[in-house]
């Protein structure tokens, strides 16, 4: 199956958003696709750990009362179900695959 022309507008909206303007002479197709495809699927596993992270304690807080509000937060975090992608995720998922999008686009 091959993109549509408005699927390859908006994946190289996304890419161009993501990598920058570079991306814009990038040939868009199936492999490009797939390779976006995977890149989200690890900055969504990345997403779900940093659920998990505490936030930072204010000065002066109580330690106790904010570990509880802390795990009362990474609870409601999880139930949630976010649709989003922090950007430190989707940013390293992009980093680690640039060579890949890159290759594809020189048809290596």
């Amino acid at each position: 199956m091959s993109l549509s022309i408005e699927e390859k507008q908006d994946l190289k909206s996304f890419l161009v958003n993501v990598y920058g303007p570079q991306a814009r002479n990038w040939a868009i197709n199936d492999e490009m696709f797939n390779l976006t495809y995977k890149m989200l699927s690890e900055s969504g596993k990345c997403s779900d750990l940093m659920d998990l992270v505490p936030r930072p304690i204010s000065v002066g807080e109580n330690p106790a009362k904010w570990l509880s509000k802390q795990v009362r937060s990474m609870i409601l975090r999880k139930l949630k179900g976010r649709k989003g992608h922090y950007a430190v995720c989707v940013k390293t998922s992009a980093i680690k695959m640039k060579t890949n999008f890159l290759m594809i686009d020189a048809g290596l």
